[in-house]
């Protein structure tokens, strides 16, 4: 009898045991992170994220599901209809697509929503104003300095007048862009050619017929043409036409400079209003959009070597060399 009752015991606090173990791993918020397609600065968002969970001690209270749209409306659809029908706590999207994907899919839900590498969240429709977004969604933009890149190119090729930028004219952000980039662009005395896209099988010739127009492209932080950087790079490079970037997630497929700001910061920047919304019950409206963040200028000095270009002095003084 006594070893039955023993017996009894030991399983009773075993099942205690596991039952509490259970409810532990139950007790995690769970975050659907939803990226529009695969190429270094969207990445660098996620990294960012998780950094940032990590520094502000709560990593180990939440599991995070990544799913990869590939560039594709349906694909991101059915994702977040499988996070919602998962009952994920918050959906992390990366990137204008993704976003608009997740705030429709969670319109009638209560799930709450934080974006990253959208260019302007208002004309996307994702909030009704960066300081107050008041519905259920907010997150991080990664608004370019324009102005500052564009005087970095005159400051770079003070001889140059026209400046190529590749499209996708299907992306609210690259809209938004390129109209800021017209109305600067007359200050530093050069003109805007432009070249739209409809998807990446339009690269190529889109490339092509732009670099026999321009003194130097300029690939904005437009998803479509930057998880192409390598391809665009490879065609400009055949006329010795320099390439700038809006950010330096591709700078080692053959980018001359970048004035750039960081992906990773501003990954940590969503986790901040991640935490607040998971631990803290700030509600998403309530959370204004985090915009912008210092800048890093890079230079490679083997491009250059390769177009022949010298490095100015005044760019030299500000810029890490790669």
């Amino acid at each position: 009898m006594k070893k039955v009752l023993m017996i009894m015991v030991v399983a009773l606090v075993l099942l205690s045991g596991c039952s509490s173990s259970g409810q532990k791993e139950n007790s995690k918020k769970k975050i659907g992170v939803l990226i529009w397609v695969e190429h270094p600065a969207l990445n660098d968002a996620l990294i960012g994220l998780e950094a940032g969970l990590e520094d502000l001690g709560v990593k180990d209270e939440i599991e995070i599901v990544v799913k990869n749209a590939n560039d594709d409306a349906s694909n991101a659809n059915m994702m977040v209809d499988q996070f919602v029908n998962d009952g994920v706590d918050l959906i992390y999207a990366i990137a204008t697509p993704a976003a608009q994907a997740a705030m429709a899919g969670t319109d009638s839900e209560n799930i709450p929503v934080v974006f990253n590498a959208v260019t302007d969240a208002e004309s996307a429709g994702l909030v009704d104003s960066n300081d107050k977004p008041a519905g259920h969604v907010t997150g991080v933009s990664d608004m370019v300095p324009v102005n500052q890149q564009l005087a970095l190119i005159k400051e770079f090729l003070p001889n140059a007048q026209k400046i190529g930028v590749l499209y996708n004219t299907g992306e609210d952000n690259s809209l938004h862009q390129i109209k800021l980039i017209e109305s600067m662009i007359s200050k530093h005395g050069l003109d805007l050619v432009t070249q739209g896209i409809g998807g990446t099988e339009d690269i190529a010739l889109a490339t092509e017929t732009l670099v026999s127009k321009v003194d130097a492209l300029y690939i904005i932080t437009d998803n479509t043409v930057a998880s192409a950087t390598s391809q665009v790079v490879g065609i400009a490079n055949e006329t010795k036409t320099p390439v700038f970037m809006a950010e330096a997630g591709q700078f080692e497929h053959g980018i001359l400079a970048s004035d750039s700001i960081s992906y990773v910061k501003l990954g940590e920047a969503a986790a901040k209003q991640v935490k607040d919304i998971l631990f803290e019950d700030v509600k998403p409206g309530d959370i204004p959009v985090v915009i912008g963040g210092v800048t890093e200028l890079l230079v490679s000095e083997s491009v250059a070597e390769f177009l022949e270009l010298e490095i100015p002095e005044s760019v030299l003084e500000r810029a890490t060399l790669k």
